[in-house]
């Protein structure tokens, strides 16, 4: 691959570089969120609902990241 060649596959290297830093934060989201909710005046349930959801979001990126790295290790040309 000539230097002037972009990477097709760039998307992928970059989530397998950063994909645990991308899961945490795409986790901590939906937390951060129900406690800027409850900060405003929001019901007591909409802090639990954060947290389900900030454990559902987790361990679906987690897993997508996972399953990413397999296809990279597996499928790309190295």
């Amino acid at each position: 691959m000539d230097e002037t060649d972009k990477d097709p596959y760039w998307m992928l290297h970059f989530i397998v570089k950063h994909g645990d830093w991308i899961a945490i934060a795409s986790g901590v989201l939906p937390l951060l969120a129900s406690v800027a909710a409850l900060m405003c005046g929001a019901p007591l349930w909409s802090l639990v609902v954060g947290v389900v959801g900030t454990a559902f979001l987790f361990l679906l990126m987690r897993s997508f990241v996972e399953l990413v790295r397999v296809i990279v290790d597996m499928l790309l040309p190295k």
